[in-house]
């Protein structure tokens, strides 16, 4: 059957692998979050007394993430249906039909993995914010662990307030920093992908003669 093997990954997951394991990531992307982790680890490192202000950050990060989050994700899913549906479905074959350099995937395969990608950071992300909502909000179990570990030596040592808080923005903005970045290339890569098919639409499979 033709395209059969279009249908071996089983879920999200595997497809992100797929595209860590054979796509070439962003260099900008990659760059600029390891800058921000730079910075973020040298604020909570020079000033680790700020903790609680960093509490304050990281919980109105989770609101907005979550808002903001679902609203992109819902314009981004939308946007690549109407692109896949409306597309020649013989530009498809084609493309599927042309393999990528050495990755072994196609042309078809590299386009929509690209796109699947950035579904799989916000889809995480997104995660991210719906934890943070429902356990670091004020009263939930990450503050009344924290409580109870201050007034606990035993338990304080082994989970120190500013280390986890610290960790957990450096961490959580990171993410939110590169799910930004991931947005950017959405929109290169369904720029790319429409410019894609023009240039397959200029150049028609010759004819045997």
């Amino acid at each position: 059957m033709i395209g059969i093997e279009l249908l071996q990954e089983k879920s999200l997951w595997q497809i992100y692998c797929r595209c860590l394991c054979l796509l070439t990531p962003s260099r900008f992307n990659i760059f600029a979050t390891l800058l921000i982790l730079f910075f973020l680890s040298v604020d909570s490192i020079v000033f680790p007394e700020n903790y609680k202000m960093r509490v304050i950050l990281i919980r109105s990060l989770g609101d907005l993430g979550l808002g903001y989050g679902s609203t992109v994700l819902g314009f981004l899913i939308a946007g690549f249906t109407i692109f896949s549906t409306l597309s020649r479905s013989d530009l498809f074959l084609r493309m599927h039909k042309t393999k990528y350099g050495k990755t072994g995937l196609s042309y078809l395969q590299v386009n929509f993995f690209t796109f699947v990608e950035v579904f799989v950071v916000y889809a995480f992300f997104m995660v991210a914010c719906l934890l943070i909502k429902l356990f670091a909000g004020e009263g939930g179990l990450v503050g009344a662990i924290l409580r109870y570990t201050a007034v606990n030596p035993l338990l304080g040592f082994i989970c120190i307030p500013n280390v986890w808080i610290n960790t957990t923005f450096i961490l959580f903005g990171t993410l939110s920093f590169y799910s930004l970045l991931a947005l950017k290339s959405f929109i290169y890569n369904t720029y790319h992908s429409v410019m894609t098919s023009i240039v397959w639409s200029f150049n028609p499979p010759q004819q045997d003669k």
